[in-house]
């Protein structure tokens, strides 16, 4: 697969460029339950554990993808809107858990052709599933595919059209703002037509700067994670960038983005924070820039409020994120420092070493949730993205292929032998602890 982001990048920020030039459902997916009549199935699509084993468990039933595939292609045709909307949430799930490639790309056109579709002519929530759908499709397809940039040449004008026109949903123009950046950065797009979609999306998140006099706009939470998301996907576009444009928008919206740490939306507070982090980062990799923005007093002693707040006003959850998020954050602009991570999926291991890799890599896992690890197992994009290299099997990949090879019954016959073993395992524990707390208790008499 052809690296396209790998040529003349800094050492520390490996994707930076250098040199010089029918009726609406429940928003709430949280509660929904999704069934196909074609395979008889249905999953809650839930967070956490509960939700990542309910659609694993969900994926594992699937005994054809391509039948599935095909079957949610003819429920995008219908005319009744609860079956598209099924038919999106299904490729939703089957598209971020699975790397899929061979069953789509004979699809592709009439993939897009719906998908566009439901953006023209869908309600709020079917536009939000179809634009979501759309940047899992082009994840899946990457960039080397023959006919992603096709794709992406029919649905851009249709995201253009939703992001700029203020009387469409605000969560729709969110998730059209983070389609379109997904493409833009998958094609590794030109600078000069990057640099018109990040006009596009600072003029968004520059709404939330302050007024002349200094007071910052009130907008409703909608509001508010429409411009969290166009500054996210600024950013996101900014690793594609040469380092001497980068620090050229450091110069002139640092100073600003003091204005969203002053937000009372906590995402757009931490985003702004992350940003300004991000391009501190590659300012010290210029030896042309200028850090006195990043300098500035008045800049560090609101971050360092940040880490110290105690409000009662906000929950705990949300102070815990915040300090968590600002101490890193901190910790760059004072010390020069990054908290390097590890992200281990099955046998292997990602490093996270800078912002840049961290940004490239939370906006995949935003994207791909709880499937992040199969696409980083199996994914040739991804995997040439983060050098991974080529894709290894590891004991656990080994047994999922072969469990595909054998009917539902049979698979449903293995699990109940090994859920029977696990039992028992698990009752032998039991029996030891108990006998152990009852000698105990006889000693203490």
């Amino acid at each position: 697969m052809p690296k396209n982001k790998k040529k003349n990048r800094p050492a520390n920020a490996k994707s930076i460029q250098s040199g010089d030039d029918s009726s609406e459902f429940n928003a709430d997916e949280n509660a929904s339950t999704i069934s196909n009549a074609s395979t008889n199935m249905s999953y809650q699509d839930l967070e956490g554990e509960e939700g990542k084993k309910a659609v694993d468990e969900f994926i594992e039933k699937i005994d054809n993808v391509q039948t599935q595939i095909d079957s949610c292609l003819d429920g995008l045709l219908e005319k009744g809107y609860k079956e598209r909307e099924d038919s999106l949430k299904i490729l939703k799930k089957l598209f971020a858990h699975k790397f899929i490639f061979d069953s789509i790309v004979n699809k592709r056109f009439t993939l897009s052709e719906s998908l566009i579709k439901s953006l023209k002519k869908g309600k709020s929530n079917e536009q939000i599933l179809a634009a979501n759908v759309l940047s899992l499709t082009l994840v899946q397809m990457g960039s080397s595919a023959p006919d992603t940039s096709a794709i992406f040449a029919d649905s851009r004008q249709i995201l253009i059209e939703l992001i700029d026109d203020e009387k469409v949903d605000a969560e729709v123009r969110a998730e059209c703002v983070k389609c379109l950046a997904m493409a833009v950065f998958l094609l590794n797009e030109s600078s000069t037509d990057t640099i018109s979609i990040l006009d596009k999306f600072a003029a968004i998140f520059s709404n939330s700067f302050a007024k002349g006099d200094g007071t910052l706009r009130v907008f409703t939470p909608k509001m508010y994670e429409l411009h969290a998301a166009a500054l996210s996907s600024w950013c996101f576009l900014l690793c594609t960038m040469p380092l001497h444009y980068v620090n050229k928008l450091s110069q002139k919206y640092v100073p600003n983005f003091l204005d969203l740490l002053r937000s009372t939306d906590s995402e757009l507070r931490i985003v702004a924070g992350e940003t300004i982090s991000f391009l501190f980062e590659l300012a010290q990799l210029d030896s042309h820039s200028n850090l006195a923005c990043f300098e500035d007093e008045n800049l560090l002693e609101t971050l360092r409020a940040l880490v110290s707040e105690s409000s009662k006003f906000k929950s705990k959850k949300e102070k815990k994120q915040q300090r968590s998020s600002f101490r890193d954050i901190l910790k760059t602009l004072e010390d020069g420092e990054f908290d390097t991570q590890t992200i281990k999926f099955g046998i292997e291991s990602l490093l996270l070493d800078n912002w840049v890799k961290r940004k490239e890599y939370e906006t995949f896992r935003d994207l791909l949730g709880t499937g992040m690890n199969a696409h980083l197992a199996e994914n040739d994009y991804l995997r040439d993205l983060f050098d991974l290299g080529p894709p290894v099997q590891d004991n656990e990949q080994n047994r999922k292929a072969a469990l595909s090879m054998f009917t539902s019954k049979q698979k449903a016959q293995i699990n109940k032998e090994q859920f029977k073993s696990r039992t028992k395992s698990m009752l032998k524990k039991r029996e030891n602890k108990d006998y152990a707390q009852i000698q105990h208790m006889d000693d203490e008499d």
